[in-house]
């Protein structure tokens, strides 16, 4: 049996990359050998920075065809937490995982001590302004006394609206991103790879306090939730 382990993911996202980091080490922990396949896709290059290039149990990047990741029939063992799905689908461990995990250290940034820090961007659905306004400010309301900042992306396209009137704070790469989401007290956003990156940022930490929204069809279960993440789930307006 090969002692290589190739993990492949087809979509690109932050999330989509961030779904499979646990794995490595578990399999490094049975003896495997990990790489990244050379046909994993990123719809920007700081996800590979960030998700796999820091990885301390990956290898390198491999051209063997890919047996790990995507390649893996997905199977629902708990509703409430995906990372732990993610490693029973691939027969490791006892599914003990809580969160992904990223292996860059954020910095903490004194400016953003009692702050508010949301982003409206998403792909992962279609949202109205009047559903995210509705949402966010229920988590505005809760926290009077913070200051709110609206992330904008240098090099990425930004969502123009809903306009909330805040001040702005522009994100030159992934890596000040971390750092910005670490420093806040809250972070409010809709689901999306930022979930999941707040999620690694956060582990077991009390701040930030991380509210992730989402819609769906009433009879749909969503079961790439987070623990240490306040996970709404509303049916499509």
């Amino acid at each position: 049996m090969s002692k290589d382990i190739i993990i492949y993911q087809p979509w690109g996202g932050l999330g989509d990359n961030l779904q499979f980091t646990t794995l490595p080490e578990l399999y490094t922990n049975e003896g495997y050998n990990v790489y990244i396949s050379n046909q994993n896709v990123y719809r920007n290059p700081e996800i590979y920075d960030l998700v796999w290039k820091l990885h301390p149990f990956i290898k390198g990047v491999s051209n063997l065809t890919p047996n790990a990741g995507s390649c893996k029939e997905f199977t629902v063992f708990d509703n409430n937490n995906g990372m732990k799905n993610m490693e029973l689908t691939h027969g490791l461990s006892n599914g003990t995982a809580k969160y992904p995990k990223i292996y860059y250290e954020p910095k903490y940034i004194h400016e953003l001590e009692d702050s508010i820090i949301y982003d409206i961007t998403s792909i992962a659905s279609s949202y109205t302004d009047e559903f995210i306004k509705s949402r966010f400010e229920s988590v505005f309301k809760k926290y009077p006394n913070l200051k709110r900042k609206l992330v904008k992306f240098k090099n990425i396209n930004n969502r123009p609206s809903p306009d909330f009137g805040d001040d702005i704070i522009e994100v030159n790469s992934i890596f000040e991103y971390c750092d910005i989401i670490n420093s806040s007290n809250v972070f409010v956003s809709l689901l999306s790879g930022c979930s999941a990156l707040a999620s690694a940022i956060k582990q077991d930490k009390p701040l930030p306090e991380i509210f992730t929204f989402h819609h769906t069809s009433y009879n749909k279960t969503f079961i790439f939730n987070f623990l240490n993440i306040n996970f709404n789930c509303d049916p499509i307006e």
